[in-house]
C-alpha cells in the first residue's frame, strides 16, 4: 500500500471514528436535549468568582505550554523571552485549531517564527517533536487514570490496552522482518528508514539533561491538569456537583473526540463527547450544556481570539504600523515641545 493510500485510509478511519463518537453522544442525549433558553438562564446564573478562577487556570495552562517550548529551545542553545514564547504559543494554537490542515500549517508557522529568532530548522523541528511527545505521553497517562478509575470504563479500557499492545507487538515483528529483508538487499532504498534517520538527526539538536526531562514532564502534565482545573472551576461556577473522576473523564472524552474529528478544533464533536459523559453521570442536559458551553468559550474561543491577535502582532508590517501610530500619538501629545521636552516660555 502506497503512503498516499495509507493517508487516505487513515483519514477515512478518523472520519468514521468521529461520526461514531458523535452518534454515541447523540444517542446518550436523545431524551435530554436541553432547551436553549434554559441553558442561557443557567449560564446567566453562574458564580463569577469561580468563572474568574477558570479563566486564570486556562491562562496558566497556556503559559506552561509556552514554558515547555522555552525549556526545549534552551536545551538546544536558543533563549526565548516569555512574551515571545507566549505569542508564538497562542498564534500556533489559533492556526492549528481554526484552519483546514491546521496542524500542518501550525508546524510550518512555528518553524518560521522560531527561525526568525535564531533557531535552526532542525532545532525547531526537534522542539515541536519533543513537545508533542511529552504532551501526548502525559495526556495518555491522564486518559488511563480516567478510564481505569471508573467501574464502567475499566474493563473496556483494559481490553483496548491489550488490543493496542498486541497491534504494537505485531507491527514491531513485521518491521523487523522487513528490516532484515532490506539488510539482505543493500541496493534497495528504504524511504521510511531515511525519514527515521532525518527525525533522529533533528532530535540531536536538543540535548536535555535528566533535570530538563523531569521539568519537561512536570510542565506537560501541569499544562493538562490546569486545563482540567478550568473545567472543574466552570462546573463549580455553574453549581454542577461532579466528582473529580467524572470531570477528568468528561475532559478526556472531549479531547479524544476533538482529536479524531476532521473539523478544526473538534467543533461539535468535542462538545457532544463531553456533554454525553456528564449526562451519563446524572447531570441534567441543561446543566451539562451550560458547563460545556462556558468551558469551550474560555478554553477554545477566547484562546482562539487571543491567538489570532498574537498572530497579527507577530507580523512585522503590523508592528511597524503600530510603532508608527504610537510615534504619531506621542507627537500629537507633545505638540509644541522642543527637543529638550520643555515648552517655550511666553
Amino acid at each position: 500500500m502506497s503512503p498516499v493510500s495509507v493517508t487516505h485510509t487513515a483519514r477515512r478511519l478518523r472520519g468514521v471514528a468521529a461520526v461514531a463518537v458523535a452518534g454515541v453522544a447523540l444517542f446518550a442525549l436523545r431524551d435530554r436535549i436541553p432547551d436553549p433558553d434554559a441553558v442561557w438562564a443557567s449560564i446567566q446564573g453562574v458564580n463569577l468568582g469561580w468563572l474568574a478562577v477558570a479563566v486564570l487556570a486556562e491562562a496558566l495552562s497556556m503559559r506552561l505550554f509556552a514554558a515547555l517550548l522555552r525549556r526545549l529551545l534552551r536545551s538546544g542553545g536558543v533563549r526565548l523571552t516569555t512574551p515571545r514564547s507566549m505569542a508564538v504559543t497562542y498564534a500556533r494554537n489559533a492556526v492549528s485549531s481554526s484552519l483546514p490542515a491546521g496542524p500542518v500549517l501550525s508546524v510550518a508557522f512555528t518553524i518560521r517564527e522560531l527561525g526568525r529568532l535564531g533557531a535552526s530548522t532542525s532545532l525547531s523541528a526537534a522542539t515541536l517533536a519533543f513537545s508533542a511527545v511529552y504532551s501526548t505521553t502525559t495526556f495518555a497517562l491522564l486518559g488511563l487514570v480516567a478510564l481505569l478509575g471508573g467501574d464502567a470504563t475499566r474493563m473496556p479500557a483494559l481490553i483496548a490496552l491489550a488490543a493496542a499492545a498486541t497491534a504494537v507487538f505485531a507491527l514491531v515483528r513485521l518491521r523487523r522482518r522487513r528490516h532484515g529483508a532490506h539488510r539482505r538487499d543493500p541496493h534497495r532504498r528504504d524511504p521510511h528508514r531515511r525519514r527515521a534517520c532525518r527525525i533522529l538527526s533533528a532530535g540531536d539538536a536538543i540535548r536535555p539533561t535528566g533535570r530538563d526531562r523531569l521539568v519537561l514532564v512536570v510542565l506537560a502534565l501541569a499544562n493538562w491538569l490546569l486545563d482540567v482545573a478550568c473545567l472543574a472551576a466552570v462546573c463549580a461556577a455553574a453549581g454542577v456537583g461532579l466528582g473529580p473522576h467524572t470531570v477528568l473523564l468528561g475532559y478526556v472524552a472531549g479531547k479524544i473526540a476533538a482529536t479524531v474529528a476532521f473539523i478544526p478544533g473538534g467543533l461539535g464533536v468535542a462538545e457532544l463527547g463531553m456533554a454525553a459523559t456528564f449526562v451519563g453521570a446524572g447531570t441534567t442536559g441543561t446543566m451539562a450544556a451550560a458547563v460545556v458551553a462556558l468551558y469551550r468559550l474560555i478554553s477554545y474561543w477566547a484562546v482562539l481570539a487571543v491567538g489570532w491577535i498574537a498572530w497579527l502582532l507577530l507580523r512585522d508590517a503590523v508592528r511597524a504600523r503600530l510603532a508608527a501610530a504610537g510615534r504619531w500619538l506621542l507627537g500629537v501629545a507633545g505638540c509644541g515641545d522642543d527637543k529638550t521636552g520643555m515648552r517655550p516660555a511666553r
